[in-house]
């Protein structure tokens, strides 16, 4: 039930506010979001009534909630949209000095979120790295989701074990080099509007990029900007690089209806062969996978909102 999340919304620890929209794609009101945890808080925002349990909108690696601007509006008329900036992104509390971002960080939040508001099941859209996160939750606790959208990836990307070792030996090293190192630069604007356009978000065209940002950067009172992003998460997360025949285990335990659009058709993050196959796994033991292919990019959801909702909407229609 949703009620918990209107009774809690009136106490001190979960605040809600409105706020005006980020973008004239999204000429809707949101409420701004604030979830308690024990480092801080988990920053979001809220699309619908608060009188029905949200969809959890959770962003891929090194993204926002603003990912979903585009996407909520138009989704709303048949659930809520609650999307979140994850631990370390947009407006949410950084981890505590000492600690390294991974995976089991996001998995372990999903489980805090459902805690928080009493929820018997988790309703999933997930992007990129929160797709993957969400497909180890959705194996590991199957009678807890009752449905998952994932965009674009859904699954992790494999690593045989003889592999996992360097990569994992490298990210600790570069992780302490930052822990070091690292001094927060600040950008003028052109600046920051350069790193933005020859960036991570190259492939998104210019008023994508923005909505991002919107959650992404602050200015400062000088007039400098700072990125909304903590440094350490730029170590690839690496906890949760399973090998193939232990993602392959994993689709053999999930059980909740599943809908996995795919954009960018030459972005798999992993073998081509990898990826159908473990597909086919989940297909063979769970007859309510869906599978849809959008010609769009890897943020099909804010790139390409409009298709992205004719096939999430039915979807939801059958499922929500």
């Amino acid at each position: 039930m949703f009620k918990q999340f209107t009774i809690r919304g009136l106490r001190s620890s979960f605040c809600i506010k409105l706020v005006k929209p980020y973008s004239k794609s999204t000429q809707h009101e949101v409420k701004k979001i604030e979830i308690p945890v024990p480092w801080g808080k988990v920053a979001g925002k809220l699309w619908g009534s608060q009188n029905k349990q949200p969809i959890l909108a959770l962003h891929g690696w090194q993204d926002n909630a603003a990912s979903f601007d585009n996407i909520a509006p138009l989704i709303m008329k048949n659930t809520p949209v609650l999307a979140i900036d994850l631990p370390g992104h947009g407006l949410s509390s950084w981890l505590p000095p000492g600690f390294m971002y991974s995976e089991l960080i996001y998995f372990l939040l999903v489980k805090r979120i459902k805690r928080y508001f009493g929820w018997e099941k988790i309703k999933v859209m997930a992007h990129s790295l929160s797709a993957m996160t969400t497909y180890w939750y959705a194996a590991t606790f199957p009678t807890e989701l009752q449905y998952v959208i994932a965009l674009d990836f859904f699954k992790f990307v494999s690593i045989s074990v003889g592999k996992h070792t360097p990569i994992f030996r490298n990210a600790v090293d570069a992780f302490f080099k930052l822990e070091e190192d690292y001094v927060q630069p600040n950008y003028t604007q052109s600046e920051i509007m350069n790193k933005i356009s020859t960036g991570y978000m190259i492939h998104m065209d210019e008023s994508s990029s923005k909505i991002l940002m919107s959650r992404g950067v602050t200015q400062k009172e000088d007039g400098m900007y700072v990125i909304n992003r903590d440094p350490r998460i730029r170590v690839m997360p690496i906890h949760s690089m399973f090998s193939p025949e232990q993602i392959e285990e994993y689709a053999k335990f999930i059980t909740c209806p599943y809908l996995i659009i795919k954009g960018d058709i030459n972005l798999y993050g992993d073998n081509k062969e990898l990826f159908y196959k473990t597909l086919e796994i989940m297909r063979a033991t769970n007859d309510t996978v869906q599978f849809e292919i959008l010609s769009a990019t890897h943020h099909l959801h804010l790139t390409h909102p409009k298709d992205t909702a004719a096939i999430i909407n039915p979807f939801l229609e059958k499922y929500d």
